[in-house]
């Protein structure tokens, strides 16, 4: 399945995309954070704005941001009062 997260750097005024072949939701999500903590994702933390799937059928992207947030298994991710995903760097103690 085709999925594609959009989310915003701290302090950005545009938003970015990421898109990812993978076979769930969480999955795209994983894989985002490994971008981030490799470094390969300069800025401080990531707001999640949502994780879309390609419906190829009605040619549309459904929203998956909760599905994805409920099996994805990155250690950075953390979710605001508000229900805002984020992802912060973890120091190293």
């Amino acid at each position: 399945m085709e999925y594609r997260v959009r989310y915003k750097i701290n302090g950005s005024l545009s938003e970015s995309t990421q898109y990812y072949n993978v076979f769930h939701s969480s999955e795209a999500l994983d894989f985002l954070a490994h971008t981030y903590r490799s470094g390969h994702i300069h800025g401080g933390e990531l707001k999640i704005l949502a994780v879309e799937e390609y419906d190829r059928f009605r040619y549309a992207w459904d929203d998956r941001t909760e599905k994805a947030m409920e099996h994805a298994d990155a250690p950075e991710m953390r979710v605001d009062t508000n229900g805002s995903i984020r992802f912060c760097l973890i120091k190293d103690e």
